[in-house]
């Protein structure tokens, strides 16, 4: 199986958000530098001057803040993810090299993917839950389980699971490639997690049981020829390299 992470491509974003990031808070900076000048040298003393003043500190600041947050984003961006390395040691153990594994897949039209499996059966993505506690899920409504008692939470992995796999079909398909089955799997990777699953509309696994869930979905059967899975890893990973 190949493995394959755009770790240049998430370079290039961490890049992308520091340097405007850093060019809103130097346009912020000379914002509140003219608003000290204003206070400095008062020009006049009428309301629309004092509203000048009062644009030019808040404007500033509220620049300033942004650029705080676009720089903080650079700086914790991810350079892999560490569920997504762990996923392709374990796949590696049972798919050959006709299996393509993509990591950290991040394009315009499409978002943020962790990471696609594209192989004979189609394209399976791969969502990873990352809460611990107990929770408990039927069809497609995930609730947290607090001693019996059941909360619907705000991250619903299977309405996740699903938006991505839309996504991904239409980016495929404007891209000239149909007929291609786009599966998912959501991943629990905290293994003290405990998920009680009744009729899933998408597999829910431990990471150990992946295998097992896919048996009678995705890995049930071979689905596309191969030149069609090397045009749908070459789309996928067109400009992320």
């Amino acid at each position: 199986m190949r493995n394959i992470s755009p770790t240049q491509a998430m370079a290039r974003q961490a890049r992308r958000l520091l340097v405007v990031g850093m060019l809103l808070a130097l346009f912020g900076l000379v914002i509140l530098a003219a608003w000290f000048l204003l206070v400095v040298v008062p020009l006049s003393s009428a309301g629309w001057y004092e509203f000048l003043k009062g644009a030019a500190l808040v404007s500033g600041l509220a620049i300033l803040l942004v650029a705080g947050v676009l720089i903080l984003r650079g700086l914790r961006f991810p350079r892999d993810n560490p569920y997504a390395l762990r996923m392709a040691e374990y796949l590696a153990r049972f798919l050959d090299y006709r299996y393509t594994f993509i990591r950290n897949i991040g394009r315009r039209g499409l978002g943020y993917v962790d990471a696609v499996l594209v192989g004979p059966p189609g394209v399976l993505v791969f969502y990873f839950f990352r809460r611990t506690g107990a929770y408990y899920s039927e069809r497609n409504l995930w609730f947290a389980d607090s001693g019996g008692k059941l909360q619907p939470i705000s991250e619903n992995p299977t309405q996740e699971a699903a938006r991505d796999v839309n996504a991904l079909r239409v980016f495929l398909a404007e891209r000239g490639i149909t007929n291609v089955p786009v599966y998912a799997v959501i991943v629990v990777v905290d293994p003290d997690t405990a998920v009680t699953v009744r009729q899933p509309v998408i597999p829910v696994a431990h990471m150990p049981n992946v295998q097992a869930a896919l048996h009678d979905n995705y890995l049930a059967a071979d689905r596309i020829p191969p030149d069609r899975a090397v045009a749908t890893v070459r789309a996928i990973m067109e400009g992320l390299a």
